[in-house]
This record gives structure tokens, C-alpha cells and sequence, in this order.
């Protein structure tokens, strides 16, 4: 009968580093210097325990002691399912896990009950000798390295809560358009190849083209896709959304840049967190609790040119299999009635095909509403008119306003507002410190209750007159800037469109709120600057006089 003693164990050398552990070079998966010496010393050990022969070295290098679905230990656990194995080595606890729960479910249940023998060198523990009082400082030991883990984990998210409010990239890969700083690798530098294709695609798409159009013609010029084009520079990645052994692109890799704000110069971080850090599942929060941080690199794209891509996503809809760019007033036609959307129809009549917007609450329930039919052609050609004359309209009242502005001296008496409402500004915090100090002195006993309840009710009206001040030139300077149009965005695109011909996508999304068909020959056109548009014919014609 075979003892103990001369049974001979067929071993597995399990060695572990996570990059909290802090010796894992960053984006190599080289054995590390302690994986060396953790070996080194495991393996010293088993030369004066003969009984003791080395199977295989498992090693983790990389990752966490929480994460037991390691590959390198579960390919360990196969083959000591296999009977392969029946002697596990490690340097010490912590190097074979970090949960305590875990770690002593393995020690002292699943491994005993699989017959196989653990050894951890530095704890000096054995399970072969270890049935009385070494037991007993396992389980302590196994809480103490969960401990720290569970430390380490808060530290980390910290660091990087930090890093993602003062706008550095923790991202592993840059996205499409950028590249990592060499300098700092938080910060992110346009890449000029693939910026420019990124300019095209939204050039594209403020042209009226659909998304999987622009895919289409993407691959067709032989574009590189995202994934292929770093390969190509030498990035080494791999993606979830690749389909495929050379992935092209698709509708979704269009979408996904279309709607980046990484592309405006803007970093949204902490998208999705785990509930701890022992459970991996990821969990998505809201757009609300995104930390978003403006200006944290160059832009590519104009945020006046994304905010218009945003409209046209969210009014797209489905176009025929052979168009690739949508109708220009695609989702923006409504019913002058019941208010649904009007839809395009398509009526043959004498060997033509004539085409109508109709009442989509109508076609649907005919005694909801009246058709409210309109000629797709004529809608068009009206709606084209109406936007030529509010540009017209509108480029004339900028000139105005602008001339009002100068030869009145209004531009010089906003400045002054401003200089005024910052000393009041001042003066608002410095009532504000004295109220605070208030308290200091009552408690030094410095002044007596009924001086401290008086002194704080006279610099509790003087704030609010001091506040009602500022909400007063505040009101009287936004009325005489409101009359200065040079240099606002709106306005300067809208001179682009000056004398305009045609109505595309582009212009349609960016003039055009809503168009409601009251009628076979009525429209009503709202349009997105129809206020800003009201206030400079209001200042106009009140200031207007004043500089004549």
C-alpha cells in the first residue's frame, strides 16, 4: 500500500500578476519580472521536495485576483479534472486569488474533495500537514488579500473619476479620427487621413445622403474601415463589432461616428460602471450621469455641423432600396389637423406617376381627419419659396440691426452694462462673506444676538438688491446685443444660403422646425430661428429711429 509520504504528486506551478499589483508593463503580455521571481522561488522550493513533480506552469500574467475565470486556471482545473494534476504550487495566497469567498471554497472544499494537495510557499501552508492550527489562519489571510483588493479597486476608480473630470482619455484605443498623444497618453491628436474621411461622412450626411449610402460608397472608394486602418498604421486591436475576416464598413460604424461627440472636441467618459468589484457585468447609466468634459482636444467637425447631423438622425426616415439620400422634408411635414405625420404617396393616372404627402392619421383611420393632401412637387417648390424670402428677410434685418447697433453707440453701452454687473458681481460676494463672518463674530461673542440678527437681515436685503440690480442689466444688455448679428453662427451659415435655388437635406434640417399642411394650398413654416429671428425685428424697429 502506496503512504503518503512516498506517493509521488504530478504538480501544477500556478503563478499570477494583475496590473493593480503594478509590475505589468501597459499593453504587453511579456512575463513580468515578478511572474519570474514568483517562479524562481516556487520552483526552488519543490527541488528539496522530491515526492513533488512539476506537470505544467500555469501563468496569469495581467490579471485580477478577483476574476476566477482566468484562462491559464481553468485550463489548471481541466486538467486536474482530468487527473492530470493532483499537487497545486503557488508563491503564496494572494497570488492564487483575491476573494476570499472563492479562494477558500477551492482550499478548503473543492480541492480536498478532488484529492489534491496545495501548497502556498511564503504562508508557509500545506495542506498535506495543515489539518490543525494552520487551518485556522487561512481563511484570515484569504480576507486580508480581499481586503486589499477591494482597496486597490476603490483607489482605481478614484484615479480615474479624476482623470475623467479634467477630460483625459482613459480610453484603450483613440477613436476614429485621433490618435493618442505620444507626449500624453490622455490626450488625444487629430489624425489628418482619417479626420478628413470623418469630415466627408458628415459632409455625406448634411448632403441628404442615408447612412448605409454612405457605407456603400465608402467601401466602393476602397475606404479603409476604422478596425482595418489601424492595423494598417501598426495598432494591434480587436473589436466587437467586427463581422467578418477583413471588416468593411457598415451602417453601424457609420452611425457610431455620426453621433460621436469625441468629434466636436468633446470627451463623454463614465458611460457604464460594474456594481463591484468582485461582479464584472457591466451597467450602462444614463446620459445624465455621463462626465462630459467640452474643449478637451481639437475638434474635427463644427458643433454647429454635429448638432445639425443629431436633426437629421432623429427626422431620417426609411428611404426606397434605389435612393440613397432622403426626400429634403423627410419628417418634418405634419398635418395642419389632427397633427401626424404626413407620408409620401405614390398615385399612377394616365400613364404617370404623380406624388402626394398625405395624412398619415387619415390613412390610417378615415374618420380621425381629412386627407390633407398636398402635391410632393409643389410642397417642395412652395416651401423653397417661403425659405427664400425668410433668408432675404432675415440677411436684411442682420444689416440693419448691425447698422442700428453701431451708429447708436450701442455695442460701447452694452460693454459698460457688463463692467457694471461684474463690480456688482463683487459686491454680491463680498456681502455674502461678510454675512458668513457674521456668525464667526457672534460666536466669539463679538456681537450679541440682537446685533448679529440685525446686522444679517441688512445684508440679506442688500443682496437682493444687489441681485435684483444684476437681473436688471442683464435684461437691458441682452436687448441691445440681441441687435448684434455679426459673428452669430446662425447667421453666417444663413449667407451661405443666400440666392439658394435648390431645396436639399441640409438646408431643409438646418432652417426648418416643422411644416404643417393646413390645406391643398395652405402651409404654415415654422423655423428654428423664427424667435431670434422676431427679437431682431423687434429691436430693429424699436432702436431703429433712436439712430436716424
Amino acid at each position: 500500500m502506496e503512504t503518503l509520504n512516498s506517493k509521488t504528486y504530478h504538480a501544477a506551478v500556478y503563478l499570477r500578476l494583475s496590473r493593480e499589483d503594478g509590475d505589468v508593463a501597459e499593453g504587453s503580455r511579456a512575463l513580468s519580472n515578478s511572474i519570474s521571481n514568483q517562479k524562481e522561488l516556487v520552483m526552488d522550493y519543490l527541488r528539496s521536495h522530491a515526492e513533488i513533480q512539476v506537470y505544467s506552469v500555469y501563468t496569469d500574467d495581467g490579471w485580477s485576483g478577483v476574476d476566477f475565470q482566468r484562462p491559464e486556471f481553468q485550463r489548471m482545473l481541466s486538467d486536474i479534472r482530468e487527473g492530470s494534476v493532483d499537487c497545486v504550487v503557488v508563491k503564496d495566497l494572494s497570488r492564487f486569488g483575491r476573494n476570499y469567498i472563492e479562494s477558500g471554497r477551492y482550499i478548503e472544499k473543492i480541492f480536498p474533495m478532488l484529492g489534491v494537495r496545495f501548497i502556498a510557499v511564503n504562508d508557509g501552508y500545506d495542506s498535506l500537514d495543515g489539518q490543525y492550527g494552520n487551518d485556522m489562519v487561512i481563511p484570515f489571510k484569504n480576507l486580508i488579500n480581499d481586503a486589499y483588493c477591494r482597496d486597490i479597486s476603490v483607489k482605481i476608480r478614484s484615479h480615474m473619476e479624476v482623470k475623467r473630470k479634467n477630460g483625459e482619455y482613459i480610453g484603450a484605443f483613440a477613436a476614429y479620427g485621433y490618435l493618442k498623444d505620444p507626449e500624453d497618453k490622455n490626450h488625444l491628436v487629430v489624425d489628418e487621413y482619417a479626420a478628413e474621411v470623418v469630415r466627408d461622412i458628415f459632409a455625406m450626411k448634411l448632403a441628404g445622403c442615408n447612412v448605409k449610402a454612405i457605407a456603400d460608397r465608402l467601401n466602393r472608394d476602397g475606404i479603409l474601415s476604422p478596425l482595418q486602418y489601424k492595423r494598417s498604421i501598426g495598432i494591434r486591436m480587436e473589436s466587437p463589432f467586427q463581422k467578418g475576416a477583413e471588416p468593411k464598413w457598415s451602417y453601424n460604424a457609420v452611425l457610431r461616428i455620426l453621433k460621436n461627440e469625441v468629434y466636436v472636441g468633446t470627451v463623454a467618459q463614465g458611460k457604464c460602471t460594474t456594481p463591484n468589484y468582485k461582479v464584472k457585468k457591466r451597467v450602462y447609466k444614463d446620459k445624465d450621469e455621463w462626465i462630459r468634459v467640452e474643449d478637451a482636444h481639437e475638434a474635427v467637425v463644427g458643433r454647429g455641423e454635429f448638432d445639425l447631423v443629431q436633426v437629421l438622425l432623429a427626422r431620417d426616415t426609411r428611404t426606397a432600396p434605389e435612393r440613397e439620400k432622403v426626400f429634403p422634408l423627410a419628417g418634418m411635414v405634419f398635418c395642419g389637423g389632427c397633427g401626424a405625420p404626413m407620408v409620401r404617396k405614390t398615385v399612377p393616372s394616365g400613364g404617370k406617376r404623380y406624388v402626394y404627402y398625405v395624412c398619415s392619421g387619415h390613412k390610417s383611420d378615415r374618420a380621425s381627419c381629412s386627407s390633407h393632401s398636398f402635391s410632393a412637387k409643389k410642397l417642395e417648390e412652395s416651401v423653397l419659396a417661403l425659405v427664400q424670402t425668410f433668408i432675404g428677410k432675415v440677411l436684411a434685418l442682420s444689416e440693419a440691426a448691425d447698422i442700428v447697433s453701431r451708429t447708436s453707440g450701442m455695442e460701447l453701452g452694452a460693454g459698460k452694462i457688463e463692467s457694471r454687473i461684474g463690480k456688482l458681481r463683487e459686491e454680491a460676494e463680498n456681502c455674502g462673506r461678510r454675512r458668513k463672518n457674521l456668525y464667526e463674530d457672534f460666536k466669539d461673542g463679538i456681537l450679541t444676538k440682537e446685533e448679529y440678527a440685525m446686522l444679517r437681515e441688512q445684508y440679506q436685503e442688500q443682496a437682493a438688491g444687489i441681485e435684483a440690480s444684476i437681473v436688471s442689466l442683464e435684461k437691458e444688455r441682452d436687448g441691445i446685443l440681441a441687435g448684434r448679428t455679426a459673428g452669430l453662427e446662425w447667421v453666417e451659415s444663413l449667407k451661405r444660403y443666400e440666392g439658394v435655388e435648390r431645396l436639399d437635406r441640409g438646408l431643409a434640417a438646418f432652417l426648418i422646425d416643422r411644416i404643417a399642411v393646413m390645406g391643398p394650398e395652405a402651409l404654415e413654416v415654422a423655423y428654428r430661428f423664427g424667435k431670434e429671428a422676431e427679437e431682431m425685428e423687434r429691436f430693429v424697429l424699436e432702436h431703429g429711429k433712436e439712430a436716424v
